[in-house]
């Protein structure tokens, strides 16, 4: 395995169990359908449901081909009015570039995991910063990213039955909205942050 894509494996990794603790902890869904694990010596709530998790799965694994092909700028959990669509929240990842060689300043992943798991311990608690969540809401993913990454993976989307669509424009714009920084990190391999941002109609 190249060192490129032991890095997209990780970030992908990340990325899924994040879908999951927002899920969890802004209760889009029954906290019987979760079940505790462990992810970098952390305990995190997972989501057993077979039709939630086949969504997630195919979201991840397209990340993980955008990610292969080139830049993905930002990765946001946006949770929307279930009647109107409009965005009440979002848990935004922004990422640079997985920089080459990276494996050299940690070949034992210790730095890498330990970075991991502080942006889900503080992922964990920033349920506290937010406003108490909405019912009757629902949520979607999108992704950053430039035309021509999106389309060196287009027909692989196609062919999985997953193909992605420009977002309307309305599930992006959030007026009057509040910014909670939960945690960057800078390393010799990649630049990260993590943040929620939560429209006014949430307050």
């Amino acid at each position: 395995m190249t060192e490129a894509s032991m890095g997209v494996d990780i970030l992908s990794e990340f990325v899924e169990v994040c879908i999951h603790c927002v899920l969890y902890s802004r209760g889009l869904y029954p906290q019987g359908v979760f079940e505790k694990r462990i992810k970098y010596n952390v305990p995190v709530q997972m989501c057993l449901h077979p039709g939630v998790c086949a969504y997630i799965t195919n979201v991840v694994d397209s990340i993980k081909m955008l990610l292969s092909e080139g830049q993905v700028d930002k990765i946001s959990v946006v949770i929307l009015e279930e009647n109107s669509t409009t965005p009440l929240e979002r848990f935004v990842i922004e990422l640079g570039s997985v920089k080459s060689n990276w494996t050299e300043k940690d070949p034992h992943l210790f730095q890498t995991e330990q970075a991991l798991r502080g942006f889900l311990l503080k992922l964990s608690v920033t349920d506290a910063l937010l406003h108490p969540a909405s019912k009757d809401v629902t949520w979607t993913v999108h992704v950053h990213t430039q035309d021509s990454t999106l389309s060196a993976v287009d027909e692989q989307l196609v062919q999985k039955d997953f193909p992605w669509v420009e977002a309307e424009e309305k599930q992006q714009q959030m007026k009057n909205s509040r910014l909670v920084p939960i945690k960057s990190y800078n390393s010799d391999w990649l630049n990260m942050q993590l943040y929620a941002e939560e429209s006014d109609k949430n307050s």
